[in-house]
This record gives C-alpha cells, structure tokens and sequence, in this order.
C-alpha cells in the first residue's frame, strides 16, 4: 500500500511539469554555459517542491555589484514573451549590498501562498544599464499535503477466538504498571526552539549562519546581546556558540544574571573593482548620495528625522521631482509598515538637492525594525537606471518608550 501510494504521489508531482514544458520554455538555465558563476541560484533547484520558510542558496560575487534580492511570480503557462512582461514580479527577500558565496542569500517565506507552480529570479543590481538576473522555473509550492498523504495507518490486531458457548472466557491479569520516575528540569538559563532556527555569528540576520537550532531543540545561554537587540548568545552541541532570535525560541530558567556580550563588527562590504569601461549614460540618473536617521535608534512614539541628499549621477537633466517613499517595519512575524514621503525637485546632471521627512513609528515595539527608502517610488522622473533607486538603513532595535 505504501509503495502505491508513493507511485500515485510522484505521478501527480510530475504532470504539472510535464504540462509546463510542452505549453511554456524550458526550463531556465538551458545549460551549465548559460550559469554565471559568479552570479546564480543554486538551491532550490528546478522542478521542487518547497513548503514554509525556504532558504535560498547561491552566490553573488559580481566586482561591480551594489546590491542583490530574490524575486517570485506564478509560472503561467502558454503564456507568450509580451504577456509574460506583463507579469509582474514580487519581492521574496530583502536587498542586501554584501557578497555571498556558496550560501545563503534569503529566506523565502511562502505560507501565505497559493499551492502552484512559480518562478524565483536573482536579480543583481551594478551600476551599469540592466541589472543581471537569474531565473529557476518551475519551482512548485505545496504547503497543503494532498488528502491522500494524511491517510491514517491503522496497525492490524488479532482477534482473539470467540470462546466455546458452554467455556467461560479465561479472566485476562493486567501486569501492575510501574510508576515512571519525574522529570528534573534543568535549572540553568537555556532556549528551545519553537521553530527551526538559524544560529548566527552576531545579534542580526546580516551576520553569517554558524550553527542550526532544530525545532524542540535546547540550548544553553551564555548571555544576552550588549546592543539591546534581545537576542540570546547560546552554545550549541557542538561546542560552538553564537546568537539567536528571541521571539523563535521560548526560555526557561533564571534570566535574572545573564552576562553581556558584545556581538563581533560586521564583515565589511568588498569593495568592487570595476572590469570595464562604464559606457556614457545619455539621460538622468537618480541616486541617494547620503542618508541620516536622528535619533537613531528611535523608541515607540518618537518622531525621528530622516535627511536625504539626492544625486542626479547621469548625463542629462531630471526635468521633473519626485517622491521618496520612507518605509519603517518591525519583523515581528506582520508585513505592516509605517510610511512618509519625501519630495525633491528637478535637478540638473551632477548636482545635489538636500531633502528631508518625519516619521513617528508607534507599531510593534521591543524588535527589530527596518528603515528602507525608495526613490522616486511614483517613478515620475524618467532615467537611464532604475535599479539603484533603493536604500536599507542599518536594523534597529525599537523599544517600548511611550507606547
């Protein structure tokens, strides 16, 4: 019965894609001469299928590059070239601005989505004209399990014979269950996951994973973050310590005297080295040349002032201004921000215009909390690039203040 059950389950996963490359294009990358090396997915890879919170592996590490993410759509099929443009595309990570190698490069979060067949696309941002990208297709989700893997497995029991009409059944004896001794609880200061949980090498998702938390798993603390970011330094079974979430894991024993520590300083952004002569830009070109955030940190309920000074980096006028769409969000499992927007005016090839917004946010406090800002998020002004128009400021732990 399992065997058929296993046969029914693959045949099922396969027709969609089989379907999918007899009415769509192959499946992207053609072929191991179209993979960039230094610029690819190389997990998940085509034709999978992926459930819950999905860690996307690869590399990116383009000289030139300025920045990265990791992008989905629905896989339609039939479709033709000029209505696949029209299919839009929908972030799966943040952008992030350090080089990765072999490793992680997002986490792609798909339980809100619709079970089906999608796309993933990489997409590098360089400084020149078009970003690079990298597809893989299809990839199918599948967070629902068919009705038929959830049958249950009734184990088969003997009957016993029915006894004679004129024998009285033999009385069954019932050994007396032994009593099983109580369970101690550790009394030192330790986590559990409550889902499985990346360790890192700092107090931020910016820091490189060295070590994995399974869920119901336990460790013990050896402190807490000296930034006030809440995250706990534990040792892993390994012997290796580092840090961890705090609203992924549940704590038991006594956090009255953790000790703190000091997270190592970030690695530092490589610096590119250009390969080629950029070829002369021919019309405008916006890009934040300095963002500043006071105070910050913020508490809850406190007004902070964000100062942006915007280049025009191309060869021709910006005729027009715009907005730049400030957006604060806390990372305590909502996709709710708080927002403001930021007007500049139009500004002539190589000069700089000085703006400047406020934001209270009052939204999800004692966590993380993202600031991110988008230029000319109406796209008003017409420009040679549109891929460095996006700035993430450094996370920042929000706590209650007045709220």
């Amino acid at each position: 019965m399992k065997h058929l059950v296993f046969a029914v389950f693959t045949l099922l996963l396969l027709m969609p894609t089989a379907l999918a490359q007899e009415n769509a294009e192959p499946i992207e990358p053609k072929d191991a001469e179209m993979v960039n090396p230094e610029a690819h997915i190389s997990w998940p890879p085509p034709v999978y299928v992926v459930r819950d919170n999905v860690d996307i592996r690869g590399t990116v590490t383009l000289a030139a590059m300025r920045n990265f993410f990791i992008e989905f759509r629905p896989l339609m099929l039939g479709m033709m070239d000029d209505e696949e443009d029209e299919n839009p595309w929908f972030p799966g990570t943040l952008p992030r601005i350090e080089a990765v190698a072999d490793d992680i490069l997002g986490s792609w979060n798909t339980v809100t989505l619709r079970d089906g067949l999608y796309e993933l696309r990489l997409t590098v941002n360089t400084g020149g004209a078009e970003p690079e990208h990298y597809r893989v297709s299809p990839i199918r989700v599948e967070n629902a399990a068919p009705a038929f893997m959830a049958e249950e497995q009734v184990a088969a029991v003997d009957e016993p014979e029915a006894p004679a009409e004129d024998q009285a059944p033999e009385p069954i004896v019932e050994p007396a269950a032994e009593p099983e001794p109580a369970p101690t609880e550790d009394p030192r200061p330790h986590v559990v996951a409550t889902v499985n949980s990346n360790v890192r090498a700092g107090d931020s998702t910016l820091y490189a994973v060295i070590g994995h938390l399974l869920e119901g798993d336990s460790a013990l603390i050896k402190g807490v973050s000296s930034y006030g970011t809440g995250w706990y330094y534990i040792e892993l079974a390994n012997g290796r310590s580092g840090f961890i979430y705090p609203h992924i894991v549940t704590t038991r024993g006594d956090l009255g005297n953790l000790p703190r520590i000091n997270p190592p300083p970030l690695p530092p952004t490589p610096i590119p080295v250009p390969t080629a002569v950029p070829q002369p830009q021919t019309g405008a070109d916006l890009v934040f040349h300095s963002v500043r955030v006071d105070p910050h940190p913020a508490d809850c309920n406190e007004t902070y002032r964000i100062d942006v000074t915007v280049r025009n980096a191309g060869s021709g006028p910006a005729t027009s201004g715009g907005n730049i769409l400030v957006s604060d969000r806390g990372v305590n499992g909502t996709a709710q921000a708080q927002t403001t927007n930021i007007a500049f005016g139009p500004l002539a090839p190589g000069h700089t215009q000085q703006v400047f917004g406020h934001l209270t946010p009052t939204l999800h406090y004692d966590t993380i909390h993202h600031i991110t800002l988008q230029l000319d998020s109406n796209n008003q002004v017409a420009e040679t690039n549109e891929g460095n128009n996006f700035h993430a400021d450094a996370p920042y732990y929000m706590a209650r203040g007045s709220c």
